[in-house]
């Protein structure tokens, strides 16, 4: 068996004791841990050593979200000794924006949770993550189904910006595109292969947070999905969260009489049975 390749991009490097929960559910399965941070921190670089002395650390500048980082580790490994990497990264649980997906709103704190428990959430459900590779021949990427979308509005707004990237990988880019938001996600190791001799770090621009959309981080969200089914795999998620799916649906009842988000162009909007009473832009 080869190890897996772990990737992970702690920007928010207070994520780390939560991650290394998560990354314990790893048990006995080999794998090596890469990591980088965007800012020194010798005593992080210590805890993570210390829980993985193998582990390989490095800074890397702030581009492309966690993006650019994930392109960098591209070139810095031999995929061909991995069938497998996983892919995770720090993301901000605050503030009230939530996104619209798969026919409900999912917010920040919960699309983490969500992407972590499919993936890492207990040692079983790792067993059968890697498991699932071997079993489904056709499988290419797995994420949590909740995340995984091939809603147009998703995507199609971005479709002149990724022909373009297809096109330079010699892919075609799908009709349907599908693909893991959150861009956390287990793929098989070779179907990356196109990103790492077609692009680098440096075609990442610095990232710039109050970008909330159209970057070429958010277009690259879309194109790891698509480079998929392009080589002609599927994206799939197989994780069952009850818990979730009756919230949603009373939240769906609780949203018509009261909602209170931010949207995408930053802006606060309050609804009262679907009629909008307040939008002010946010910093």
């Amino acid at each position: 068996m080869k190890p897996t390749a772990i990737h992970l991009h702690l920007h928010y490097t207070n994520r780390w004791p939560e991650i290394q929960r998560y990354l314990q559910n790893m048990g006995a399965h080999p794998y090596h841990l890469y990591v980088t941070l965007t800012q020194e921190n010798a005593s992080l670089v210590k805890e993570i050593r210390k829980f993985q002395p193998q582990a390989v650390i490095w800074r890397t500048e702030n581009r492309g979200y966690d993006i650019g980082p994930f392109v960098d580790f591209l070139h810095r490994v031999d995929l061909s000794q991995y069938d497998l990497v996983l892919k995770i990264h720090t993301k901000s649980k605050s503030g009230l924006q939530k996104t619209w997906i798969n026919g409900r709103y999912i917010t920040k704190k919960r699309w983490v949770q969500l992407l972590f428990d499919a993936l890492l959430g207990t040692q079983e459900i790792w067993r059968r993550n890697a498991a699932a590779f071997e079993q489904r021949p056709q499988l290419g990427m797995l994420s949590s189904r909740y995340l995984i979308t091939s809603e147009p509005g998703c995507s199609e707004y971005l479709r002149e910006q990724i022909n373009p990237v297809m096109d330079k990988m010699g892919l075609p880019t799908p009709e349907k595109i599908t693909f893991a938001a959150g861009t956390m996600f287990l793929t098989r190791a070779s179907l990356l292969e196109p990103i790492k001799r077609c692009f680098t770090m440096g075609d990442f621009p610095v990232t710039d947070v109050s970008a909330q959309d159209g970057t070429l981080a958010h277009v690259f969200e879309r194109v790891l999905g698509c480079i998929v089914a392009a080589q002609g795999y599927k994206v799939e998620g197989f994780d069952k969260n009850r818990w979730f799916e009756s919230i949603a649906k009373f939240q769906r009842v609780i949203n018509f009489f009261y909602s209170n988000n931010i949207t995408r162009s930053r802006h606060q909007i309050i609804k009262i049975c679907k009629i909008p009473v307040y939008y002010k832009k946010v910093n």
